[in-house]
């Protein structure tokens, strides 16, 4: 009659064991305390286990009288000094004083820990000599005898170090944190948002673990009670939770606080309203209430029903369903501007060193956690270029990163090794400028110049417009020096680095592509055009708005020599690219500058396209055309055109170049949704699926809301081969996520038709 009893509580005992075995040799006190939470949980649960075994026994004639003092003590210190935390930091995430947050979550520590682990362990071996019929032996995992567990956390921890670097932390425990830069959430909203971002992190760092130790299914069954447990509360904290009034986890979620501040929640209720929600939260709720946050009670549920519930438990489903609902929560902070830091917390910086101050230790000594590590090289030192080279071309993002950070530097402080001067005409007079190019200058130059492959020389460019913004001219004179010998596609790669670049006043610059902008190669002489263009609208746009509308030079007056001599077709491409530079993050402040010129523009695109429209329907191909035309999609324009020339079988050179122009991005695509959308028709029109369906997808993780993207996607993704595995699962998420509108039942019914 006991077996069950005591199989639970050995269950607990052991999770307990290994927690602490794991939040012990884990280096960061972040990570060992988001960790160490599941000691908290497990304590309280073997309180509740260790109750509710009293009255058996005592009605069965044991005498308990030990046993019952000692877990009462036990009970007495942990609701004394780890209820708040185990209720409000790790079974769920609720409202606590900012600095009585950060007090409960530094006084986890490996201390107070053990003593809950090594207490409940000796709570339950004290049962063993009463000789109770069903008591379970308690004994060691193998996981704490074994080695490869030890090597799983060294592959997680040398990753995560390596990767530490200083970064803005908008969650609610930034603050107890190293090498962060982080601030205060006081108020409701900012407090539930920060909330979020916390549990995010949680969430991150639990599925890395388990990524790492997925071979011990003890620990295992630890990490995915923990994120069922954390993607609940992380759905509380979002959406507001229907209970009683009183209830001990009533709280307003973010959706609701939001409407209260005054702001639209449009992007979490829109998801909330489409999908299946609720149904899908009870489905985690409920494996968390009995084996997450919870273990059991009942006698009914065996421990072995309680872990094949939750190995049986597809946690990749609701990782999908987590996604979504994270989506919804970025989607949200984005379009808020208060909220706008939460959308940003883990963004590294660069630029920046962090301070010696150091966050409170898990374990009993003053520091865990490393510093940044120190990448940045003498700057004038050619092995250093290589190194930092090297990450640059092959490293991940936060190598590229520190290796842009080192180049921006070296570029603006390395030895210099020449002085150019530039002599600018001013009319009846002249401006002399001198320029210094560095020893980190010549070295890219020199590494051009030793012959590099295409993929390479592309990557090099990359470099060379991350760090444009601080010293263009030497920059562009790199490129420039390398242009002599350049083949016709580096020539054209050139071109358009020089013009987003923009060094002015800049000779060499200048007469490189008034020379290319005559070549009898169109996409040479199309950037080259594209880049001057940009250039004089920088320049001159700068210029303007700094000197209230006053002008060195009419638009008219430099633009029309640029268009001399093209065909009707070429003019109207290149018409469509201007017009479409000032949709982008580069050059949009200087639209006001140019706005009657942007006006006539737009005027003269409108009158060429509705020239090439068919005459079936025109009048609403019309109305289409100048609704882009005011959102700024010039790709859209381009989609409508190419679509009408298809249906005439009429002009298929124009046709190919715009949606070619579009996919190169030289027809710049505005930054918002439906833009991007008609991006990808160029290259679904195009036949390269398999672009298509990856912005598509793109834009659907951004819209969680957006059943019809979602299908779009599966819809492109059916028809790419080797992919009709991958739709059909994708077909049963989505009918699994969203409620369908008979429309898109239709539509998911068509894409499985092609599947089978």
């Amino acid at each position: 009659m006991f077996n069950n009893r005591f199989e639970k509580l050995s269950f607990i005992v052991e999770e307990l064991q290994l927690t602490l075995y794991l939040a012990t040799h884990l280096v960061d006190p972040f990570v060992a305390r988001t960790l160490a939470r599941h000691i908290l949980i497990r304590s309280e649960n073997f309180i509740a286990h260790a109750r509710a075994l009293r009255r058996p026994l005592l009605n069965n004639g044991f005498n308990i009288g030990s046993y019952h003092r000692t877990k009462e003590i036990y009970a007495s210190s942990f609701e004394e000094y780890f209820k708040v935390s185990r209720h409000r930091l790790s079974a769920h995430v609720q409202d606590l004083d900012f600095g009585r947050r950060i007090d409960l979550w530094n006084d986890i520590e490996v201390e107070k820990s053990r003593y809950l682990v090594d207490g409940a362990l000796e709570i339950y071996l004290s049962l063993k000599h009463l000789n109770i019929p069903g008591y379970v032996l308690y004994s060691e995992s193998s996981v704490l005898v074994g080695a490869q567990l030890i090597k799983n956390l060294h592959q997680y921890q040398s990753h995560a170090l390596g990767n530490a670097r200083l970064e803005l932390a908008s969650d609610s425990l930034g603050l107890a944190r190293s090498n962060t830069i982080s601030g205060l959430n006081t108020t409701a909203v900012h407090s539930r948002a920060a909330q979020l971002a916390l549990i995010r992190r949680w969430i991150k760092i639990q599925i890395d673990l388990l990524g790492q130790c997925s071979s011990h299914a003890g620990i295992v069954r630890i990490l995915k009670a923990r994120i069922i447990t954390d993607i609940v509360s992380f759905c509380d904290c979002l959406v507001t939770r229907q209970v009683g009034g009183g209830s001990q986890q009533e709280m307003e979620g973010l959706d609701e606080l939001i409407i209260a501040a005054g702001q639209s929640s449009d992007a979490i209720t829109n998801f909330v309203a489409v999908s299946n929600f609720h149904t899908l939260l009870e489905d985690a709720r409920n494996v968390r209430n009995v084996i997450g946050a919870h273990v059991e009670v009942d006698d009914v549920c065996t421990i072995s029903d309680l872990t094949t519930l939750l190995d049986d438990y597809d946690l990749d489903k609701t990782l999908i369903f987590y996604k979504l609902a994270s989506a919804a929560f970025i989607k949200t902070c984005r379009s808020i501007i208060f909220l706008s830091m939460y959308a940003a917390d883990g963004q590294r910086l660069s630029g920046i060193t962090s301070t010696p101050s150091k966050s409170v230790s898990f374990l009993s000594e003053q520091e865990i956690s490393a510093p940044a590590p120190a990448l940045s090289h003498s700057l004038s030192d050619v092995e250093s270029y290589r190194t930092n080279l090297g990450y640059w071309i092959e490293g991940d993002e936060i190598l590229k990163e520190d290796a842009r950070q080192f180049f921006w530097s070296a570029f603006g402080h390395s030895e210099i090794v020449e002085t150019i001067e530039e002599v600018e005409q001013l009319g009846g007079g002249q401006r002399f400028s001198r320029h210094e190019f560095r020893r980190a200058h010549k070295f890219i130059e020199d590494f051009i110049a030793g012959g590099v492959v295409a993929d390479v020389f592309d990557k090099v460019v990359e470099l060379i417009l991350a760090c444009r913004s601080g010293w263009p001219y030497p920059l562009a004179e790199i490129l420039i020096r390398n242009s002599r010998s350049a083949t016709i596609p580096r020539k054209w790669l050139i071109c358009r680095a020089l013009g987003e670049i923009g060094s002015d006043p800049h000779l060499n610059v200048q007469g490189f592509l008034k020379t290319c902008a005559k070549s009898r190669v169109w996409p040479v002489r199309l950037q080259a055009v594209l880049a001057l263009y940009k250039s004089f609208i920088k320049n001159e746009g700068l210029f303007r708005l700094n000197h209230k509308g006053q002008q060195k030079l009419a638009y008219v007056t430099f633009v029309e020599p640029l268009l001399s001599s093209m065909s009707e077709e070429q003019r109207l491409i290149c018409l469509i690219a201007f017009a479409s530079i000032f949709s982008g993050p580069d050059h949009h402040i200087f639209s006001k500058a140019f706005d009657q010129s942007l006006s006539s523009l737009q005027e003269e695109i409108k009158k060429s396209c509705v020239k090439l429209l068919s005459n079936e329907d025109k009048q609403s191909k019309i109305t289409t055309l100048s609704q882009l035309i005011r959102n700024f999609d010039y790709v859209g324009v381009c989609v409508l055109v190419s679509i009408d020339l298809s249906a005439q079988q009429k002009l298929p050179t124009l046709r190919e170049q715009l949606l070619e122009n579009c996919c190169n991005r030289t027809i710049v695509t505005a930054n918002h949704d439906c833009a991007w959308r008609h991006h990808a028709m160029c290259f679904l029109l195009r036949g390269e699926l398999s672009v298509a369906h990856e912005i598509i997808t793109w834009l659907s993780s951004k819209s969680p809301e957006s059943l019809d993207l979602r299908i779009l996607a599966a819809e492109i993704q059916v028809d790419i081969a080797g992919q009709k595995e991958l739709v059909r699962k994708e077909v049963e998420t989505i009918r699994r996520l969203f409620k369908l509108a008979p429309e898109f039942s239709v539509r998911l019914d068509n894409v499985e038709e092609k599947i089978n």
